[in-house]
């Protein structure tokens, strides 16, 4: 694999198999697993957006991408060992492909 030769910010080089893909109206989204960090962990998954397909279910593909995010709607839960209510709002983590 290669890396780039220039640092980007909020830019990166994702590689991994791609283990589903599906189309909404101009988006494709393409779901990869990348390689583990070692025999011990469990590899992370990922969603890429792009205008065109990435690549076919069970190819591995190298793809520079843009990080951004957002917070997500917030919910409330209960601890069940002490019975407080806590309200959290997730951070839903988005990548896009960089496309010439």
């Amino acid at each position: 694999m290669s890396t780039p030769e220039k640092t980007i910010v909020n830019r990166t080089l994702l590689a991994g198999r791609v283990n589903a893909v599906r189309k909404s109206e101009d988006v494709v989204f393409t779901e990869l697993t990348l390689p583990s960090p070692d025999a011990y962990s469990q590899p992370a998954t990922v969603e890429i957006r792009s205008r065109k397909r990435l690549g076919q279910v069970g190819e591995t593909v190298e793809v520079s991408v843009v990080c951004g995010g957002y917070r997500g709607k917030s919910f409330s839960y209960q601890d069940k060992d002490t019975g407080e209510r806590f309200t959290r709002r997730p951070v839903i983590n988005s990548f896009s492909s960089i496309e010439d």
